[in-house]
């Protein structure tokens, strides 16, 4: 019989910025995944893949105190918000099973799209969501 051991060697994630999608930063020091831009890629699943595998890796093998998920998005497509509402409602399940999540929607003042794509996850996830306004 084979010895399967879990491979735990993780390493921070950096994606960066095009004009249709967003800078992703994953650190493992601090738990924090931030997310700055437009999320308008033509393949969501597959652009998101990528941030999907890293939560599942961390939180099942790193131990974290907590994960603080950051969003300053710009837009979203319809398409991009179904493939993140199953990011975020991963993290709910994750936050359900007792490790604390906190996710925060930054938005510009004048934006009221961002707001209230906000205040919809606050909604519809039962775990923090906490709006932030700039500018």
């Amino acid at each position: 019989m084979v010895n399967e051991e879990k491979i735990t060697e993780l390493a921070d994630l950096y994606i960066p910025a095009t004009t249709e999608t967003p800078e992703i930063k994953c650190e493992i020091n601090s738990g924090r995944i931030m997310m700055v831009g437009n999320l308008i890629p033509s393949d969501p699943q597959s652009f998101l893949a990528p941030v999907n595998r890293w939560l599942q890796s961390y939180a099942a093998n790193y131990s974290p105190k907590t994960i603080t998920v950051e969003f300053y998005l710009t837009f979203i497509n319809g398409c991009s918000e179904h493939h993140l509402g199953k990011f975020l409602k991963h993290l709910e399940d994750i936050h359900l099973n007792g490790l604390p999540v906190r996710v925060i929607c930054h938005y510009e003042n004048e934006d009221l799209d961002m707001k209230e794509w906000g205040k919809d996850l606050s909604l519809a996830l039962r775990m923090p969501i906490e709006l932030i306004e700039i500018n």
